[in-house]
């Protein structure tokens, strides 16, 4: 399966996600190594993210902060 292919099925590179989150990639491979950060998934050597579960991953860890008055 070719990575257009898996991006097509709902799946997002790396990249995607760092991007999404304000993050680099290469906090993503530390929350990786350290299994805190969200749910990835193996192809080859390649590593995705199902957007569904950053979704969830988002709606679990991030607050919305008011401004103060």
């Amino acid at each position: 399966m070719e990575e257009k292919q898996i991006h097509q099925k709902n799946f997002l590179s790396t990249a995607d996600v760092a991007d999404m989150l304000g993050i680099s990639p290469a906090t993503l491979r530390k929350w990786r190594a350290t299994d805190t950060g969200p749910r990835f998934y193996k192809f080859n050597r390649s590593v995705f993210y199902k957007r569904e579960d950053i979704e969830a991953w988002i709606s679990e860890h991030y607050r919305l902060v008011e401004p103060k008055n």
